[in-house]
C-alpha cells in the first residue's frame, strides 16, 4: 500500500509538472512530448510520465499526433472566444453582485492588494497567474459554490492563453492600467463604469489573443 501510495504521489507531481510547463508555454501548442526525454528531464522513469500523459490526453491538454506522437494541444480561435464568452458571462455577473450586493470597497481593498503584487513583477507566468487571481477574487465574492466550481474547470486554460497575449510587454501596462480602472470605479461604487471598465478588458484581452494567433505565420505553430 506504502508503495502505491508513493507511486502515485510520483506521478502526480509529474503530472503537474508537465501541465505547468504547457500552461506557462514552456512546451508550445503543438509541441510532440516524449516519454523518455520527459522522464529524463523531470528525473524520473518513464512509467510515471506515462501515467501523467493518459491524465493529460483526458483532460486534453495533449492530443494524439501522426504514428505514436503526442502532442501539446492546439488554442484554436474556437476555444478563445468560447473561454472569453465565458469569462464575460460570470465575470459580468459577479461584479454585478459586487456593486448591487456586497461590500465594494472591501473587495476593491483586497484586489489592489493583487494589483500591487503584479506591478512588482515582470515575469509573464507570474503575472498572468496573479492577473486569474485578481479575477478569481471578484468570483469567490459571490460565495456561489457551483460557479467557482466551473471557474476552476477553464481558470488554467484562461491562463495559458493570456500568456500568448502576453507575448507584447506593452500588454502588461495596458492590463495594469485596466485593472486600476476597475479597483477605482468600484470604490467609488460607480456601477456604470466599472461594468464598461469590464467590459472593455475583456475584450482588449481578446484583440490581444486573437491579434498573437494572426501573427502565427502556420497551423504547426499553434
Amino acid at each position: 500500500m506504502g508503495n502505491m501510495l508513493k507511486e502515485n504521489l510520483l506521478s502526480t507531481q509529474v503530472y503537474e509538472s508537465i501541465k505547468r510547463d504547457i500552461i506557462s508555454l514552456k512546451y508550445a501548442p503543438g509541441t510532440p512530448l516524449k516519454e523518455r526525454e520527459l522522464a529524463q528531464s523531470i528525473g524520473v522513469s518513464r512509467t510515471p510520465v506515462r501515467e501523467a500523459l493518459q491524465r493529460l490526453s483526458q483532460e486534453c491538454w495533449v492530443v494524439p499526433g501522426d504514428g505514436k506522437k503526442i502532442l501539446v494541444s492546439n488554442i484554436s480561435t474556437e476555444d478563445i472566444n468560447e473561454v472569453c464568452q465565458i469569462r464575460t458571462i460570470i465575470e459580468m455577473a459577479a461584479m454585478q453582485w459586487a456593486v448591487m450586493q456586497g461590500d465594494g470597497r472591501v473587495l476593491a481593498g483586497l484586489l489592489d492588494n493583487i494589483l500591487n503584487n503584479m506591478r512588482k513583477t515582470d515575469d509573464q507566468y507570474t503575472f498572468t497567474g496573479l492577473d486569474l487571481d485578481f479575477h478569481t477574487l471578484v468570483i469567490e465574492n459571490m460565495h456561489n459554490s457551483r460557479i467557482l466550481r466551473f471557474w476552476d474547470t477553464i481558470r488554467e486554460e484562461a491562463q495559458r492563453i493570456a500568456l500568448m497575449a502576453l507575448q507584447s510587454k506593452d500588454r502588461f501596462a495596458e492590463v495594469i492600467i485596466e485593472h486600476e480602472m476597475l479597483v477605482d470605479y468600484l470604490w467609488n461604487k460607480d456601477s456604470t463604469k466599472v461594468f464598461d471598465a469590464l467590459r472593455v478588458h475583456i475584450e482588449n484581452s481578446y484583440k490581444s489573443f486573437s491579434n498573437r494567433i494572426n501573427t502565427l505565420s502556420t497551423p504547426d505553430d499553434l
